[in-house]
């Protein structure tokens, strides 16, 4: 079943990341919208990434494909930037292990979220960001892997202009 909803541009900056620790860290609650909603919720998250789409000309990232899978580092010179990077890589992870979908809309991302269980996150914090190696043992996942980490590329080269677009996937 194919849902169409428009939905605005922040619900794309899904980053299918996380660092180590537990929990979410919280920047300053005054920084962002819907910053006063509570860390983990879908208001909180939007603000998060309703951020880092519109700074995205901030953010450097790159990845490369390892066995398995992809190693990216997302990083930015900005101190108010990486730590929003951060957060949103943590935020990402548990609302993936958790199962609390969002950007339900876009066919890669749902199947993101359906193969949650089968990806492998080793997260790396930087000084300036984050260092994400994400592997799976399914060669179909891997796929779904490398997908999204180009998806995620394509939301820092171009911001609200990417992620206004569905991306099917490719099999």
């Amino acid at each position: 079943m194919r849902f169409n909803i428009a939905y605005p541009a922040w619900c794309a900056a899904l980053v299918i990341a996380g660092c180590s620790g537990s929990g979410v860290e919280r920047v300053n609650a005054t920084a962002h919208p819907d910053a006063s909603a509570p860390v983990g919720s879908v208001a909180h998250d939007r603000g998060v990434f309703t951020e880092l789409l519109q700074k995205h000309t901030r953010i450097r990232r790159e990845f490369r494909e390892i066995d398995g899978g992809i190693e990216s580092l997302t990083e930015s010179d900005d101190p108010r930037v990486a730590a929003l990077i951060v957060e949103h890589v943590q935020a990402m992870k548990k609302r993936v292990e958790t199962g609390a979908r969002i950007r339900q809309w876009d066919p890669l991302y749902v199947a993101v979220f359906d193969a949650g269980e089968r990806i492998r996150l080793e997260i790396e914090r930087t000084g300036k960001g984050v260092r994400v190696r994400e592997t799976s043992s399914d060669p179909e996942v891997v796929k779904l892997i490398r997908q999204h980490a180009g998806v995620v590329s394509g939301f820092v080269s171009l911001g609200s202009e990417e992620s206004a677009k569905e991306h099917p996937v490719e099999r």
